[in-house]
């Protein structure tokens, strides 16, 4: 399941099963990991985080390849958790060149 979440609150760090993901104010994140979404939801103050769930238009369908994404102006913890959502294994080991790596490789030739 894939879900922007948004924080209302102050910027700040929550703490999930990836490690700490900090949430800038009314900057969206897209996660994609369910487990990474129940600790945001189960987090004390959650209820200033928006959640709206992305269902895709035809659940049978491929997903589109996002093109031109930059992830060398993410955190190694946002890496981290996109590398979890994709199924990647051991991002925590990784250097974050190696994790951006393998994220734009996953979304290449993840699909076949």
């Amino acid at each position: 399941m894939q879900c922007i979440v948004t924080n209302y609150g102050r910027p700040r760090a929550f703490p999930t099963r990836v490690g700490n993901i900090f949430l800038s104010r009314f900057v969206p994140l897209e996660v994609c990991d369910e487990g990474v979404l129940d600790d945001l939801k189960h987090f004390e103050q959650s209820d200033l985080l928006g959640f709206e769930v992305l269902e895709p238009s035809r659940p049978e369908a491929p997903e589109l390849l996002s093109q031109g994404v930059d992830y060398s102006g993410y955190r190694i913890n946002e890496l981290r958790a996109i590398a979890a959502g994709k199924g990647i294994k051991g991002a925590f080991s990784m250097k974050k060149v190696d994790l951006i790596k393998e994220i734009e490789e996953e979304e290449i030739f993840g699909f076949f």
